[in-house]
């Protein structure tokens, strides 16, 4: 995306951050010439929040305990003294999160890169480190007050090529679903059947320790969700059971890992898996939102915290004497979930005045913008051009009958764990789940439109066909 690489991101956060202490805490802040990541004395706060959309990645705000009692004190209008505990300061940190945030996804919009940011978090301790894993652009700023640092991460990437499903944006929302939702189920398992098809490793459930050691090396991978559901899922683990992850998803030992960023990527990956899966299940709720590429907090004594959510769930499993802990916090974001109902009625309401051509023409062709959202909500029925017995009027078709459309035949798939996947050498064998004699797939377009066996005719294969869609599905297909 050339729009990122031009984009300035400096003159947006010395903006508002100049704004925001200067008008919410009357504090004068300077920005500082050295680009390294500054110490902190102590202990500090982070406030972090993710981008989704055309554009992901994440900001983190960073400063000393001491200095956000400071910013705190002077938000609220305050004492030091009369500042009763972590929760005010907390509070100040999150909105100090959202205002820079929020600006910079506002001036990230204005210049075409649509995006949405995530509910904040927030990271305390003596010793971590928070990473956004496989960024194509990252700023680093440090704003001095009298002495005070204010640290300031900004990592970004393009969104990820994969196209979203008009059906997933414009499906009937069940809030009752949300509240009754079994999270383990959508999360948990998910967490297991990895563990076991990646790892071979065999979890098993246990009760949620209610103490955590402090010195232990940790890693947390997160990732965020944004849009008709907004919050996180954590993924925690043990520096020594990060590793162990590692070695056995690469099939290789301890001793042959090269560098912590292996380490990382890993989880990142198991996160992401395992994230993805419980977005799939908001989404089959109706509720649409997207998520956040994965970040890693590595490090001991630090705790991560995401306020104001509607459901949190945790859990923990364990492998051999190793565990593995689960946090959910996620919430139904109603302004998002108004608009999307309000889209959802004046879209239908266009399809019921739109007529037969335009949803002919965006079954085939796909456009997203307009006549394929707009054919999801039709019903099939109301497209009478084509029929089952190819009557009607096909002349509607003539534009689009000579678009050429790719044939494929699938043998079979199958699953293997990446170990496996890595150990194929020229002479391997691959067994498909599908069984001799069975009928193979005819794809059009990647999308299943028959099943049929295989014949020879003069020297050359051929698929002779004994399962076939009706036209109207074939058609539905195409898009």
């Amino acid at each position: 995306m050339e729009a990122l690489k031009t984009f300035d991101i400096k003159s947006s956060i010395v903006e508002s951050t100049n704004e925001l202490f200067e008008t919410m805490l009357s504090m004068d802040v300077e920005l500082s010439a050295s680009e390294e990541r500054p110490l902190f004395e102590g202990g500090r706060i982070t406030g972090s929040l993710s981008f989704a959309g055309k554009l992901m990645g994440s900001i983190a705000i960073t400063v000393s305990d001491e200095f956000s009692k400071e910013m705190t004190a002077s938000m609220l209008g305050m004492e030091l003294d009369e500042i009763e505990g972590e929760d005010e300061i907390n509070d100040v940190i999150l909105e100090i999160c959202n205002i820079i945030g929020g600006n910079l996804k506002s001036n990230f919009n204005d210049a075409g890169m649509d995006c949405v940011i995530s509910t904040p978090s927030i990271t305390t301790g003596m010793d971590f480190n928070i990473e956004s894993m496989n960024m194509d652009r990252c700023e680093y700023y440090t704003f001095i007050n009298q002495g005070n640092k204010i640290f300031i991460e900004i990592a970004l990437k393009p969104e990820d090529e994969s196209a979203v499903d008009p059906k997933k944006q414009l499906s009937s929302i069940d809030i009752k679903k949300f509240g009754t939702m079994d999270i383990i189920s959508s999360t948990g398992d998910k967490v297991i059947e990895f563990f076991d098809a990646m790892l071979s490793m065999d979890l098993e459930l246990i009760d949620t320790p209610d103490y955590e050691p402090a010195d232990i090396p940790k890693h947390v991978g997160t990732i965020n969700f944004a849009g008709d559901v907004n919050g996180s899922l954590n993924v925690k683990v043990s520096g020594q059971f990060a590793h162990v992850i590692t070695a056995n998803m690469l099939g290789i030992s301890l001793e042959e890992i090269e560098t912590e960023d292996d380490v990382k990527d890993v989880i990142g990956e198991m996160t992401n898996i395992i994230a993805g899966n419980l977005k799939t299940a908001f989404c089959d709720s109706g509720l649409h939102c997207v998520i956040s590429p994965p970040s890693i907090t590595a490090g001991k004594n630090f705790k991560i915290s995401v306020l104001n959510m509607d459901r949190y769930e945790r859990f923990t499993f364990k492998f051999e004497h190793h565990e593995i802990t689960v946090e959910v916090c996620v919430k139904i974001d109603e302004a998002a979930l108004k608009k999307s109902l309000e889209a959802v009625e004046k879209i239908s309401s266009i399809a019921a005045a739109d007529d037969q051509q335009k949803s002919i023409d965006a079954l085939v062709s796909g456009d997203s913008q307009t006549p394929s959202s707009i054919a999801q909500v039709k019903s099939p029925d109301a497209v009478s051009s084509v029929d089952d017995g190819g009557g009607g009027d096909n002349k509607k078709l003539d534009m689009v009958l000579d678009i050429p459309v790719e044939l494929t035949v699938e043998l079979g798939r199958t699953k293997i764990k990446i170990k496996d996947f890595l150990a194929l050498s020229q002479g391997s064998s691959v067994t498909f789940s599908n069984l001799e004699g069975e009928p193979l797939d005819i794809l059009a377009n990647n999308k299943l439109i028959a099943k049929g066996e295989v014949v020879v005719e003069n020297q050359k294969y051929g698929i002779r066909i004994t399962e076939l869609l009706s036209r109207m599905d074939r058609i539905k297909n195409l898009k």
